[in-house]
């Protein structure tokens, strides 16, 4: 056997113990340290090839998925055992009537009043800074919030 033909399976045997490792524990530094490979291996063989980075993406995802399951059955645990916090926790997170809830009540009120002079030179400047306007439109125009050149109401 070449010394190539050896590399390559000593490489599939490690990126298969890696891939099964991070279902485990899905952390790619966990789960190198515990195959013997640096993360800069990991790195070199996700950019040369799209189906190991496929392959390390799923058992990342797959690994999330199980240790979540390991949390939520920690939970329930802890919620049969009577612990008020994450009695609290699990309602406030999967039941609508004990999330937080924030109340705004008031009023608002708009008023419909002209612009002041200063308003209007202040919103001629504005436009023509941001060239929405032509040069010496305003000319043309006779209100700034009244009509637009085409004689329609914005």
């Amino acid at each position: 056997m070449s010394r190539d033909q050896t590399i390559k399976i000593r490489q599939g045997k490690l990126k298969r113990l890696l891939v099964e490792q991070m279902k485990r524990t899905p952390t790619i530094e966990q789960s190198c340290q515990k195959v013997g490979v640096t993360r800069m291996t990991v790195f070199r063989w996700t950019t040369a090839s799209k189906r190991f980075a496929q392959e390390v993406d799923d058992a990342l995802r797959e690994g999330r998925e199980f240790v979540s399951d390991i949390a939520e059955t920690q939970m329930f645990s802890l919620i049969s055992q009577g612990k008020s916090e994450m009695i609290k926790y699990f309602l406030s997170h999967n039941n609508a009537r004990y999330r937080d809830r924030l109340e705004l009540s008031g009023t608002v009120n708009t008023k419909d009043e002209p612009l002041t002079e200063t308003q209007k030179k202040l919103i001629r400047q504005a436009l023509q800074l941001s060239s929405l306007r032509k040069h010496g439109q305003e000319k043309q125009q006779k209100k700034v919030t009244g009509e637009n050149p085409e004689g329609q109401e914005n």
